[in-house]
């Protein structure tokens, strides 16, 4: 199709492809060729930079198909994730940046593409190898108490300074796992990743289902004048501030003997239960109410809700529904809110961004509370190796020290096909 040999190494060429049985030109293209350990996974490669129709890409496809046996090597299409499998193979990224640069290109707000990028370029994988770090030196110190094990005072300074580098790390590791943080407070990972859900709950036809058609723009709700009209949980969801906000109609909160209406307030307190955003009364306290006073065009309208009296912070807007005054408003303080809850920890580098990396971190708690467990007479060997295994589990998050194979076909099957 063309000569490897005319090509200047990282540089972008104009060339002819033509079918190499038939020498039917197939295409005008661009051409790069990338020389071992200088291409993205460190395995010589031509790029070939098509005119993008179907027709080009499925014609010049076939014929690399039809010469696979003039080459070296028999050619075959690349498996999903297969290039960054290679690069990873081959030293040039780690896990953590395999892990990113998926999420990058499954990024549809803008906080997972941020979440993505500080997770990459090395910034995570960094922040293992420092903890690893510290594990060795730790182990390091007790193969000095072994060393000098006649020495009473050095083993007690030795011990007492290893453990307390231990109960840091513990500390540490259990903020970022949010062990002790209750669970309707967020994290700014999970809000990146899976979004902010917002329940639109009252009374029966105060307007919620208008509401919510007016802040997603389309009919996602029915509409009526009738109370009870919604029994079920109804959800649209928009970007919002970065993150995705899910937005749920939920069933009108009364008293009434109708079974089916009961089962969607059923629903409606249980989803309530769940939601970033959600009541002020009740035991989730540290969630801000967002209170929308509607039919502000109606002879009926009063701003007494606007008073709260438990000091409990809240948004209130005021706003017509029916005519669609003050929506934009409710969407931009949305927005606002959702981006400045997340601002500090949105700059920052995350430890935690996958499930597989929540286990592993958490097996490496337990081995650090057996260590600190130990009493000061313990087996030096016996607690050394509960930081060697703590010090083989971060590097398993990082791929440097896997225990399976199964784990990267896990990983790389994510992948689109080309990278």
């Amino acid at each position: 199709m063309t000569n490897l040999r005319e090509l200047v190494p990282r540089q972008l060429v104009k060339r002819t492809l033509r079918h190499p049985c038939t020498q039917e030109v197939l295409d005008e293209a661009l051409l790069a060729y990338f020389p071992p350990g200088h291409s993205y996974s460190g395995d010589a490669t031509l790029e070939l930079h098509l005119h993008g129709s179907p027709a080009v890409v499925r014609d010049v496809l076939a014929a690399l198909t039809d010469a696979r046996t003039l080459f070296d090597k028999p050619l075959r299409p690349a498996l999903p994730g297969e290039f960054t499998r290679r690069a990873f193979e081959q030293g040039r990224m780690d896990l953590t940046a395999c892990e990113a640069l998926d999420a990058l290109l499954h990024a549809e707000t803008s906080a997972q593409r941020r979440l993505a990028q500080h997770a990459g370029y090395g910034r995570q994988a960094q922040l293992y190898q420092d903890l690893r770090t510290k594990l060795l030196r730790g182990m390091a110190h007790l193969e000095a108490m072994v060393d000098f094990s006649d020495e009473d005072d050095i083993d007690a300074r030795l011990w007492d300074r290893v453990r307390a580098q231990v109960v840091d790390l513990r500390t540490y590791l259990a903020q970022e796992l949010q062990l002790d943080v209750p669970s309707l407070q967020r994290s700014y990972v999970d809000a990146a990743q899976h979004g902010v859900r917002v329940a639109l709950y009252g009374q029966p036809n105060v307007g919620k289902s208008s509401l919510l058609n007016q802040l997603v723009r389309r009919d996602a709700a029915i509409v009526s004048s009738h109370p009870g009209t919604t029994r079920d949980v109804i959800e649209a969801s928009m970007e919002l501030g970065g993150y995705r906000v899910t937005f749920a109609d939920t069933a009108g909160l009364r008293e009434t003997d109708d079974e089916v209406e009961q089962l969607g307030m059923q629903r409606t307190q249980a989803e309530v239960k769940q939601l970033g955003v959600r009541r002020a009364a009740g035991a989730w306290d540290s969630v801000p109410d967002l209170i929308l006073v509607n039919k502000m065009d109606t002879a009926l309208f009063t701003s007494t809700l606007a008073v709260r009296e438990t000091g409990h912070p809240c948004y209130v807007w005021h706003a017509s529904v029916a005519h669609a005054q003050g929506i934009d408003q409710v969407l931009e303080d949305l927005g606002t809110w959702v981006s400045q809850r997340y601002a500090t920890e949105a700059r920052e580098t995350p430890l935690v961004t996958q499930a597989r990396h929540r286990h592993l971190l958490l097996d490496v708690v337990s081995c650090l509370d057996t260590f600190l467990a130990m009493p000061g007479d313990a087996d030096i060997v016996v607690a050394a190796e509960e930081l060697r295994r703590a010090a083989q589990l971060l590097g398993e998050v990082t791929g440097h020290t896997l225990s399976s194979h199964d784990v990267l076909g896990e990983i790389f099957s994510h992948f689109c096909i080309g990278k």
